[in-house]
């Protein structure tokens, strides 16, 4: 008997490697024996998501594992509500329980249509994961996804966290259509879950705003790299994604130092605390600290004060923390001569004063 279609194969593969990973993973989580064997994967009705549903169900069914079908409506077009009940319908074709999750996206918050319709969207896939209990949250981002991204923070000018593309793992959150990170041949990309999809005999829904030049990862599909392939090269996806391959690995490595060596030089300040104060932290200890090391922990805490400073439940401002911005409070550790306090993001300043660098909420 014929084996699978060689794109099959792999995608199988693919899966049932993030899987047991994930398994392996949980073998030593003493919380796990609440969890079920269950494993659900978020779904579009792209030819991305209909691919990994299949492939999922098929090798989910061989290891004990359920799969289910997670379908986001961000109620952003016209026809959703149809699109979410088409998916559906293709989900249970496959045999697949599906819920549909009907979400509010706030456009008007800080960060942009995009960023909001993506929170939206994982807090919703966060929430039905535990209540179902499940192992895993499958999501289908492929080769082509990773090379848009890292692009995209080229083009911005960010910094490795950026460049380190979209992570293959996160926690429950798997993409296993990114590959294994081991083999640069178990990535796959558009052409391949198309491919699938065609094998399946499944029709997929092209989304409009995947086409929409007004959005910056929309022009880079299909203006940027369509260019840059005429220009560089066809293996340009690869080389971008092997891009996020070679990052990664150090920015995990001197962000988990920075976390570190964070929590050995936060302060509370005692009698030296202020009421406006958010956070402190030893100016003289921090002078020590290697530079790579030293600007992420100035990045993370003028972040977290910002958390602190914002009431909850009010969304974020528009504004960044900039990297001249970081750049200058680092001037008030490494190069002090008196200089005023810096300002960023959150009506915060961050200023020198006894031995502590400080951020603060700024004068009303």
């Amino acid at each position: 008997m014929a084996g699978p279609a060689p794109v099959v194969a792999r995608a199988r593969t693919a899966v049932k490697v993030a899987l047991t990973s994930r398994l392996e993973q949980l073998a030593d989580d003493t919380a796990a024996g609440q969890l079920s064997p269950r494993i659900l994967v978020g779904l579009s009705g792209g030819a991305d998501s209909l691919a990994l549903l299949a492939t999922t169900a098929w090798v989910g069914s061989r290891m004990g594992l359920e799969a289910e079908a997670a379908i986001v409506d961000h109620g952003l077009q016209t026809d959703s509500s149809s699109v979410a009940e088409r998916a559906k319908a293709q989900a249970e074709r496959l045999g697949v329980t599906a819920y549909v999750l009907r979400v509010h996206v706030d456009s008007a918050s800080g960060g942009g249509l995009e960023k909001a319709a993506r929170e939206a969207r994982h807090s919703a896939l966060d929430a039905l994961l535990e209540d179902r209990g499940g192992l895993a949250l499958l999501m289908a981002h492929t080769l082509d996804d990773q090379a848009e991204q890292v692009l995209m923070g080229l083009a911005r000018g960010a910094g490795p966290r950026a460049l380190a593309g979209i992570p293959r793992s996160r926690g429950a959150l798997l993409r296993p259509f990114l590959g294994s990170g081991r083999d640069e041949t178990t990535a796959l990309r558009r052409a391949d879950t198309e491919e699938i999809c065609r094998l399946h005999d499944l029709e997929w829904w092209e989304d409009p705003m995947n086409a929409d030049e007004s959005m910056l990862r929309a022009r880079v599909r299909h203006r940027a790299l369509p260019l840059l392939r005429e220009l560089l090269g066809e293996q340009i996806d690869e080389n971008l994604a092997r891009t996020a391959d070679l990052v990664r690995p150090d920015a995990d490595h001197l962000d988990a130092e920075a976390t570190a060596l964070l929590e050995a030089v936060v302060r509370d300040g005692g009698e030296l605390r202020e009421e406006r104060d958010l956070l402190l932290l030893d100016v003289h200890a921090l002078t020590a600290a290697p530079a790579p090391l030293r600007t992420r922990i100035l990045r993370d805490v003028s972040r977290r004060a910002r958390r602190i400073a914002e009431p909850a439940g009010v969304p974020a401002g528009a504004k960044s923390l900039l990297r001249r911005q970081v750049l200058m409070i680092d001037a008030l550790v490494v190069s002090w001569h008196g200089q005023a306090s810096v300002p960023v993001p959150g009506r915060i300043e961050v200023a020198r004063r006894d031995g502590l660098l400080v951020w603060r909420r700024m004068d009303p």
